[in-house]
């Protein structure tokens, strides 16, 4: 719990990042609180985890998080079923390319699999979906369109 401020400040690198590679929009830096908050929130209901990746001073280099929803599996499913979000997965710039992303999003689908989830979603950067797709990650048909 005490790493979550820090946690959340890594999703907000992580999607800023995002935004200078793939043109998505920066994020509001007043949504930090709000993540944080989700975070708490989540965490304490048992539906988040998170793993990390620590260098020789014990600090955080990497992270990863696996978020638990109910939701519909496609727009006109009967049912709702139990889905994994990997979410906030981020590697300090001089820690990357070491694996620790693939190591901390393998641990996190393990975690969902075993808390019933039947399917592990996540967005991923260009730069970023390669380490999803050898982990097994497929491609799913998302389009956009600016609309000004």
């Amino acid at each position: 719990m005490n790493e979550l401020p820090m946690l959340a400040d890594y999703w907000y690198s992580m999607a800023c990042e995002m935004g200078e590679i793939d043109g998505v929009p920066e994020p509001d830096s007043h949504r930090v609180e709000q993540v944080k908050n989700m975070f708490v929130k989540e965490m304490e209901s048992g539906k988040l985890l998170f793993r990390v990746a620590v260098d020789s001073n014990d600090q955080i280099v990497a992270c990863a998080g696996g978020l638990l929803r109910t939701e519909y599996a496609y727009p006109l499913a009967e049912e709702q079923s139990l889905f994994g979000w990997v979410i906030s997965v981020y590697t300090l710039k001089e820690h990357r390319k070491k694996g620790l992303a693939h190591q901390l999003v393998d641990e996190v689908c393990m975690w969902l699999r075993d808390q019933g989830a039947k399917r592990a979603r996540l967005w991923a950067s260009s730069a970023g979906r390669k380490v999803y797709e050898n982990l097994g990650f497929q491609t799913m048909i998302d389009m956009s369109k600016p609309l000004s």
